[in-house]
């Protein structure tokens, strides 16, 4: 933490005008979470465990039917994931098949001993849902549990771990 400083201050730096600047990091941080739900979604439905278990690229066809997902939303979020470097493409008289990248085998995979799997699920399940509340929590000054498991925060354990 800065101690009594202006971070990011740019005092003496003649400022750009607002029609030269680019909001990159506004534009990361508003639309961050589209990785986050990328990452869990893959996880949740299995595209790493099945992508492991076949020891072998697969189509995207064989990836929406090992998972039971359809065909259109599993090549978009295997795109999306090729896209983050989540899964290696390889292609074969013009098709495209995927493979899990050394992170996503090592991270991602249930069966690894270094997985971040049951991380993964707490972060989509609770701690995703809870920041879902946000804006109600700062107006009201209070958790709000109850509106995103159903329960009241005085049975906090019940609702985190059912």
């Amino acid at each position: 933490m800065a101690e009594g400083r202006d971070v990011g201050s740019t005092q003496g730096e003649p400022s750009a005008p607002a029609t030269d600047m680019y909001p990159r990091k506004i534009l990361e941080y508003m639309e961050g979470f589209l990785i986050s739900k990328t990452v869990f979604t893959s996880c949740e439905l299995g595209v790493f465990d099945v992508l492991l278990a076949a020891e072998r690229p697969l189509s995207a066809e064989e990836i929406s039917q090992a998972v039971g997902a359809s065909l259109d939303g599993m090549q978009r979020l295997l795109a999306a994931c090729t896209g983050l470097q989540l899964l290696n493409t390889h292609w074969d008289n013009r098709q495209v098949f995927y493979s899990n990248t050394e992170q996503s085998r090592i991270f991602l995979t249930r069966s690894s001993p270094l997985s971040l799997y049951q991380s993964i699920q707490y972060s989509s399940r609770t701690i995703y849902l809870c920041w879902h509340y946000l804006t109600d929590a700062v107006r009201e000054g209070r958790n709000q549990y109850e509106k995103a498991f159903g329960v009241s925060s005085k049975d906090l354990f019940q609702a985190l771990y059912r």
